[in-house]
């Protein structure tokens, strides 16, 4: 299910950054390492991986362009999403921007400022109804340019404590998008080794600068998920760069919270952070905690372990039937698309929405409620109990019968590998194509991308195998060179 690289490779230097490819019976993974102030770390990226950043904004604007008469359609669409989020786009990410640029024309490789700014466009335009949506930013012409667009639905959990082994927090973070559009050839694990402050791993795809996933040496970590809500609009901050904030200045669960609390939110998403806490591992002091938000343009609900507004959350049927369908677990957050926030979910059209007048709000008919959410639940209490899990939508059995056992990594991966999006999406281009299980207790962190054999085969990314790494042994040096 997972191994680690064996070596890696030097393919190029640029100051203090590096490039390496790490080697692995799954064949070889980017690892961009950067090193040193802000600026100098955006000219390294731009040195060594602005042929990534062209490639992948091509793929962006052709995923985009789909059943479009041209490109350029594509191009105005995410020029005028940008300017929507460009000024709440902090200034760090602006000057870094240019910064990449720089760098990336110092190796003869002509990006633009442009390029890196539809990246980011890309991954906030899950936008509700876009085709309708669509006349606020951009001409008539094009209202249906984004009609087959697939949204981010993914999932999220973290456990610790009593459910896990030696009570150590694992975290997961399942990408379920677009797939089968070659994105997993520009896949980047991007190390940020910056002067004063945590160093941190960002998980995803060259030239995408926001953090897709990731993880800091404080043992930090964030997820998350889309949810189509009634309440959008696009001028706050990209998600993704509020994700680079949370890995760059959080210290405690607190400083992460305080971050995504005070973020000008823009359209459904939820949020998983979580705290693995290292630095007090084997003292009294240990304490591992997760929190998930639930947002839009106009909530940003926080909830906890065992949260009393989760256990609350409640849907009441046309004849009076009342459903109580929040599943809240002790020293346990998950999430999929469902809200169970009283305002959130009011507001939510995904997995059967309230918000949406042609739904009936029950979440029982929500696809990501039922095939992810419950499952995730029933795993985790199936590890607790020593009971027997079979996966519903597969028919499936996953877990064994047997003595109640801790969560650890192979449990953690298991769960990954069951609520991913798998063969039944793949009609719909719509599978699993990131996945992600953190051991931030550790800084362990295992990542897996969809993949593509020489006859053209694809599998979504648990079945194409994880690789095992660990932030402070990529800090060090620690993987054999070859």
């Amino acid at each position: 299910m997972y191994e680690k690289p064996y070596s890696k490779i030097l393919v190029r230097q640029a100051g203090k950054g590096r490039l390496f490819q790490l080697v692995s019976n799954f064949g070889t993974l980017p690892l961009l390492h950067l090193r040193g102030s802000r600026a100098e770390m955006a000219n390294q990226y731009g040195h060594l991986a602005g042929d990534k950043i062209l490639t992948s904004a091509a793929r962006a604007i052709g995923i985009v362009s789909a059943g479009l008469p041209s490109t350029d359609l594509a191009t105005c669409i995410l020029d005028s999403a940008w300017r929507m989020l460009c000024p709440h786009t902090p200034e760090r990410y602006l000057e870094e921007i240019e910064a990449i640029v720089e760098g990336a024309r110092s190796a003869h490789i002509a990006i633009t400022a442009q390029d890196l700014e539809r990246l980011l466009a890309v991954a906030n335009l899950d936008l509700y109804k876009r085709e309708e949506r669509l006349n606020e930013f951009v001409d008539a012409e094009i209202l249906q340019a984004l009609a087959g667009f697939r949204p981010m639905s993914c999932t999220m959990f973290a456990v610790w404590g009593n459910r896990t082994v030696d009570g150590k927090l694992y975290a997961l973070r399942n990408l379920d998008w677009i797939s089968q559009v070659g994105f997993h050839e520009d896949r980047q694990i991007t190390l940020y080794e910056p002067d004063n402050a945590p160093a941190y791993v960002a998980i995803g795809y060259g030239g995408i600068i926001g953090a897709l996933a990731g993880m800091n040496e404080e043992g930090i970590t964030l997820s998350e998920v889309g949810a189509f809500s009634v309440s959008e609009e696009l001028d706050g901050t990209p998600w993704t760069l509020m994700a680079r904030q949370v890995l760059e200045d959080s210290r405690s669960l607190d400083d992460a919270v305080g971050i995504i609390n005070n973020t000008r939110h823009t359209i459904g998403y939820n949020y998983l952070v979580a705290h693995g806490d290292p630095r007090h591992f084997g003292t009294e002091a240990f304490a591992p905690r997760a929190a998930a938000f639930e947002t839009n343009y106009d909530c940003c609900e926080l909830f906890y372990d065992d949260d009393p507004k989760e256990r609350a959350a409640r849907w009441v049927s046309p004849s009076g039937e009342e459903l109580k369908y929040g599943l809240p677990l002790k020293e346990a957050v998950f999430r999929a698309d469902t809200a169970f926030g009283e305002k959130t979910r009011a507001l939510q059209a995904a997995d059967n929405g309230p918000g949406e007048p042609a739904n009936d709000g029950d979440p029982r008919k929500g696809s990501s409620y039922v095939s992810c959410h419950v499952p995730m639940h029933d795993m985790i209490k199936a590890y607790e109990t020593g009971s027997e899990y079979v996966f519903p939508i597969r028919d499936t059995k996953v877990i064994e019968a047997g003595s109640p056992r801790k969560i650890g990594p192979d449990e953690a991966l298991n769960i990954a590998a069951t609520v991913a999006h798998n063969t039944e999406k793949l009609h719909l281009n719509d599978w699993n194509v990131m996945s992600v299980v953190y051991g931030a207790t550790d800084l362990d962190f295992w990542v897996a991308y969809e993949s593509r054999d020489e006859q053209g085969n694809w599998k979504n990314a648990p079945d194409s195998g994880y690789w095992k790494l660990n932030l402070r042994e990529l800090l060090n040096d620690g993987l054999k060179q070859g």
